[in-house]
């Protein structure tokens, strides 16, 4: 009875999807694989057929939703910056679609497995959290690997400024040795420059990396730009950096022992387990033995 139901279940689903399917306007599996390919044809970045059935529904559902003027722009940057190709409320909705998908399975679970349902609700949650702040997260390590090229950035600059006070040059002669993320918003900042007023450019490069550190950076710039000496202005802030840097070691280094304590741990127990599940089969191996 039990596999009777089980196999009803997933043909009701089945006959479900194809019937929402064809409701929403979403293409089929063929077609789906078609445009996928088509695009990696293209050199377009590959994306997973899932996604693209779930981005297709949030799209439908972004036109209803209402996010709050300051929310949204802070996620439009983060979405910006994440390189994704998509609104706001599109991104949001994704997060929902994503989350009631498999919030959704925990309604036949509670015919077959009721002590189930509570897990898959928790993993429904958890999906939104991941999804809704996977651009987040992005921004957040991205932030960091770019602030481990401040200070060599800094002391560069300071550098530079000894024999020179052209700043274009300066952060055109720093592209050729920066690192991916960092160059990428250099070659934005040297186009803006070039193309447009300097303080400007520099405001924006600071505005999209959101880093303190990088701000008092580009506060030294904007004054070199002024005609300001900031030869010693640098020397200080650079200073500050390599102390701020091996702060960050010291706290690196002081939470591996915590792990390590903590691993360890973890060993003891499993060990105190391993001997208390012996035991135990010992003495009822005897018992059963002098009972018997």
């Amino acid at each position: 009875m039990t596999l009777l139901t089980c196999i009803a279940i997933v043909f009701f689903g089945f006959a479900v999807y194809n019937l929402s399917c064809a409701i929403v306007d979403v293409p089929t599996k063929k077609t789906s694989r078609m445009m996928m390919l088509s695009r990696k044809q293209q050199g377009v970045k590959a994306e997973n057929l899932l996604d693209v059935y779930v981005t297709k529904i949030a799209g439908m559902i972004a036109p209803y939703l209402r996010i709050d003027r300051l929310k949204r722009n802070k996620l439009q940057r983060a979405i910006a910056i994440a390189g994704m190709e998509m609104t706001p409320e599109v991104y949001t909705a994704r997060a929902w679609v994503t989350a009631a998908g498999v919030g959704a399975c925990a309604l036949p679970m509670t015919l077959i497995m009721p002590l189930f349902v509570p897990v898959l609700i928790g993993l429904a949650v958890a999906l939104w959290f991941s999804t809704y702040y996977a651009a987040f997260d992005f921004v957040k390590k991205r932030r960091k690997l770019i602030e481990t090229e401040i200070p060599r950035f800094a002391l560069t600059i300071g550098q530079n400024l000894e024999n020179d006070r052209d700043v274009l040059k300066i952060l055109t002669s720093y592209r050729r040795v920066a690192g991916k993320d960092f160059g990428a918003e250099l070659d934005q900042t040297i186009a803006d420059m070039k193309t447009g007023n300097y303080e400007n450019a520099l405001l924006h490069f600071e505005t999209r990396i959101g880093s303190p550190m990088l701000s008092d950076v580009i506060r030294g710039l904007i004054g070199a730009l002024r005609g300001d000496d900031q030869r010693m202005y640098f020397k200080m802030i650079c200073f500050d950096m390599r102390q701020i840097e091996q702060n960050n070691l010291k706290k690196e280094a002081a939470k591996r022992p915590k792990k390590i304590q903590r691993y360890s741990m973890m060993m003891l127990i499993c060990i105190m387990i391993i001997y208390l599940v012996v035991l135990c089969t010992e003495v009822l191996g005897s018992l059963g033995a002098f009972f018997g």
